[in-house]
């Protein structure tokens, strides 16, 4: 999984004005950290790249990226998290990976059912012990 707390963003939104980044709500992160990393599974933190076609970029920018340390290619987090700023929301992110743009399995494969239940939990847990 992947919990983005920047996200890239190549397109300016109806949000606010283009910028190299948006960030996820900070109030948010710890919050969901901590419920999925009870999960045991993997949890990882970090930039996300937002594309409006991700099969559609070239290995050169995925490796460009890939080397600034961004995490993952993802078509909604920063208008989720610009749409935050603006609202005074607190809107997050979690990526259930399926696979790596290489992968020649199954594809979007993400695992078992019962895993993915478990991860919604968590997101839900999360947003309740936000609002105590």
């Amino acid at each position: 999984m992947r919990l983005p707390p920047f996200a890239t963003k190549v397109l300016p939104t109806i949000y606010l004005p283009p910028a190299d980044s948006v960030e996820a709500p900070a109030k948010l992160i710890p919050c969901l950290l901590a419920q999925l990393s009870n999960l045991g599974l993997p949890v990882h933190t970090g930039t996300v790249w937002t594309t409006d076609a991700p099969y559609r970029e070239t290995a050169q920018s995925l490796d460009e990226y890939a080397q600034q340390g961004v995490l993952a290619v993802e078509m909604q987090a920063a208008s989720l998290f610009a749409l935050a700023a603006v609202r005074i929301a607190l809107i997050g992110v979690v990526a259930h990976v399926s696979n790596a743009i290489d992968y020649t399995g199954e594809p979007l494969d993400k695992g078992p059912d019962a895993d993915g239940i478990r991860i919604l939990r968590a997101i839900c847990n999360a947003g309740l012990a936000l609002t105590k």
